[in-house]
């Protein structure tokens, strides 16, 4: 059941379109600089920055070569701007940003439910590199609903019934033409037929052949020469047309300022929509069906609002042509009404692991033993030398593997937050808490170090430099680790290894505590250094024959070098044991 806004999007070649769509079965269009059909072309700047919208018009009057008018025209893989290789998604998100935007606006917070168009021809990498753009845009992971299937969902108006024909003609600034059988659990796609050549892109190319006087080079080809003003007072006038039978446009300089007539329209639009009723004609032979058996034929799409369409269509097809009330929403309103066609919008977050005494005791032994190792430093420490700031080192890199390894539930507690509720799938999840864990750790680090600086009275540089250095590898590998689990599927939980963790801890308590002692404490040092040295075998393999070896080797190190002067070395090698366990774990990933 619905309980909040749905938000629908239809990214297009030429326009985005989104709704939010409430519970009470009203729904509300985005209005995103100053229109609810924003462009979808963006700019590229010198520096590569992108802009989208109405801005990136403007800055194409005055540095055209950044102009991209229509960015999923290029395809889903690169396209060349100043000479330099540009992701497609990189733009499709900049315009996909401003529609997340102004929906957090509307609603409050963006939406749990986010629905988006996909062209029924899509194959299975190019919907999901279109989930993957969704998600970059902070989208989460949207349900993909089929174009026809929603534009059929919006049009028909009431005349379903279980097993009849529909011919869906999606006629933006692309053509796709499908073949639908309307069944009770949701419309199922037979066939369909698209071209990327054909549509409103293409009557804007002619008709800007017509009036600027230049050979029609092909889709696009005129266009891209035109500038990006020209490209925008014509489809403007052509749109107008279709409500008014003529409008006066201006040409840039020596140009004149023409007269846009139905009759000029229809004449550029002439052999765009012959070439329409031939993929109707392809779509129907595709689908093994008559054009008898057709119940009918729906027109949708931005150019199927021009008077010519339905005309020229009938007398072709033979066939009455219904065009929706409003065909440039008709798809956005079906994708918004989609509701047997939704699957969950989020992927569940995988299970966190149960709190067993082990784990509390991982999750405890390691703060406790950071906070008495840095009030130990601070009330003992002796002037500033490598054996009292190694202390500080120590206590750091444990602050760190506690907020790292309480990073599963830091992510289900910000999960569950009134005000982030829904922003995240569960790799989003997992990945949050895992980022949240590093920064907190990363802090107390740093707040050790200034804490230690104010109370001993000493420069800044070096207590930051021994609480910091010896983190920050780690710390960073683990950022890499928590940015790769938000792209996998189904998600992760990274936990660090529980044992050596309690080993680390209590070795580092007994041996830092006691080895300035001497005496009978000597030999408590010495099995502190021992167990340190055990630990960081256990992080630095993860073969358990290698382990075993490496363990008798460090432990029986650690225990003869257990002395004051060593403190620094011991807090050195625990940072460094660390980051190479998740520096294992981010190769890991990387293979997966």
């Amino acid at each position: 059941m619905q309980t909040g806004p749905r938000l629908a999007i239809d990214y297009g070649t030429a326009c985005t379109r989104a709704v939010l769509a409430w519970p009470e079965r009203h729904w509300q269009a985005l209005v995103v600089d100053g229109t609810t059909e924003p462009s979808s072309a963006v700019h590229v700047a010198k520096d590569g920055t992108i802009t989208a919208g109405a801005a990136a018009w403007r800055l194409a009057e005055d540095d055209p070569d950044g102009f991209v008018v229509a960015p999923l025209a290029e395809g889903t893989g690169t396209v060349r701007v100043r000479g330099r290789a540009v992701e497609v998604a990189d733009l499709v998100v900049a315009t996909l940003k401003l529609v997340v935007a102004e929906a957090e606006r509307m609603a409050g917070v963006l939406p749990a439910d986010v629905r988006m168009s996909v062209p029924a021809g899509w194959d299975p990498a190019r919907r999901t590199w279109l989930r993957l753009v969704a998600h970059q845009a902070g989208l989460g992971r949207p349900q993909l609903v089929e174009a026809p299937v929603a534009a059929l969902l919006s049009t028909q108006n009431g005349r379903s019934a279980p097993g009849r024909l529909v011919l869906v003609l999606d006629i933006g600034a692309t053509v796709e033409a499908s073949v639908l059988r309307d069944e009770p659990g949701g419309a199922e796609v037979l066939a369909t037929v698209a071209d990327p050549d054909t549509g409103g892109r293409a009557v804007d190319d002619r008709l800007a052949a017509m009036l600027l006087n230049t050979q029609d080079a092909g889709v696009g080809a005129v266009l891209r020469g035109a500038s990006a003003g020209t490209v925008a007072v014509l489809r403007t006038g052509k749109e107008a047309v279709s409500q008014q039978p003529a409008v006066t446009v201006p040409l840039p300089a020596p140009g004149a300022a023409v007269v846009l007539s139905t009759t000029l329209i229809e004449r550029a639009a002439e052999p765009v929509l012959r070439r329409v009723a031939e993929l109707a004609a392809d779509a129907l032979k595709a689908a093994a069906v008559e054009i008898a058996d057709l119940a009918e034929v729906y027109a949708v799409g931005a150019t199927a609002a021009m008077p010519a369409v339905p005309r020229a269509l009938e007398q072709q097809l033979g066939v009455p042509i219904r065009v929706a009330t409003m065909p440039g929403a008709a798809i956005v309103l079906g994708v918004a009404e989609a509701e047997g066609a939704a699957a969950p919008a989020a992927e569940p977050a995988p299970k966190v692991p149960q709190l067993t005494v082990l784990r509390v005791l991982a999750l405890l032994l390691p703060g406790l033993a950071s906070v008495g190792l840095f009030g130990h430093f601070v009330f003992t420490a002796r002037g500033a030398t490598a054996s009292s700031w190694g202390e500080l080192a120590i206590a750091g890199v444990l602050a760190l593997v506690l907020c790292l390894a309480a990073g599963p539930w830091i992510g289900v507690a910000l999960a569950r937050d009134a005000g982030l509720r829904g922003r995240w799938d569960g790799a989003g999840q997992m990945s949050a808490g895992l980022l949240t864990g590093d920064a907190f750790g990363v802090t107390v680090a740093a707040l050790y170090a200034v804490a230690a600086g104010l109370y001993l009275v000493a420069p800044f540089g070096e207590p930051l430099q021994w609480a910091l250095l010896p983190v920050l590898p780690a710390a960073l590998l683990a950022a890499a680790v928590a940015v790769l689990i938000r792209r996998l599927s189904p998600p992760v939980i990274v936990e660090f290894p529980l044992v050596a963790s309690l080993i680390l801890s209590v070795g580092s308590v007994l041996f830092t505590l006691t080895v300035s002692l001497g005496g009978l404490f000597e030999w408590a040092s010495r099995l502190g250094g021992a167990l340190i040295g055990v630990g960081i075998a256990l992080l630095l393999f993860r073969i358990r024959v290698l382990q075993g070896i490496s363990a008798v080797v460090l432990g029986v190190f650690g225990f003869f070098i257990a002395d004051p002067r060593a403190v620094g070395v011991f807090g050195v090698g625990i940072g460094l044991a660390v980051a190479v366990w998740w520096g294992q774990r981010l190769l890991a990933l990387v293979r997966v």
